[in-house]
């Protein structure tokens, strides 16, 4: 199972994520995010976003992938409760991102990210598993 913890930076936050595959990492990223922006909140799926990405490597897929969702939050209004990831490679992803639309009175938001960052960006993998850490501006 895929885990991330959040770290302090000035004017930044950063999401240190790992997995046991290159899918889990990224869905530990997405939630790591989402807990950025709304610490914790109960979503409901219901209604779903696709998503299909293509990045130089594993690091600029990532950052696409967090664009992405919070892309989808601030232009169509979605929160995000679940990230499903149907094919991936270090450099495309297909998937989609499920949740609700915003309420405020129900999504209160914790913290505004302007954007996903590339400063101190790494993803690696090896035999243990997956781990990655990504920057947000606030």
């Amino acid at each position: 199972m895929g885990a991330f913890r959040l770290l302090a930076h000035t004017a930044d936050m950063g999401i240190a994520a790992t997995g046991d595959s290159l899918a889990e990492l990224f869905v530990a990223a997405a939630n790591g995010l989402t807990e950025i922006i709304f610490d914790d909140v109960a979503v409901d799926s219901r209604q779903s976003a696709p998503v299909s990405l293509a990045g130089g490597d594993s690091g600029e897929l990532l950052v696409a992938w967090l664009g992405e969702i919070l892309y989808l939050f601030e232009v169509h209004g979605l929160v995000p409760a679940e990230f499903v990831i149907h094919e991936i490679s270090e450099k495309t992803l297909r998937g989609e991102v499920r949740g609700e639309p915003f309420d405020p009175e129900r999504h209160p938001v914790a913290r505004e990210v302007k954007a996903v960052t590339y400063h101190q960006l790494s993803v690696e993998g090896n035999d243990q598993g997956w781990q990655a850490r990504v920057y947000v501006d606030l």
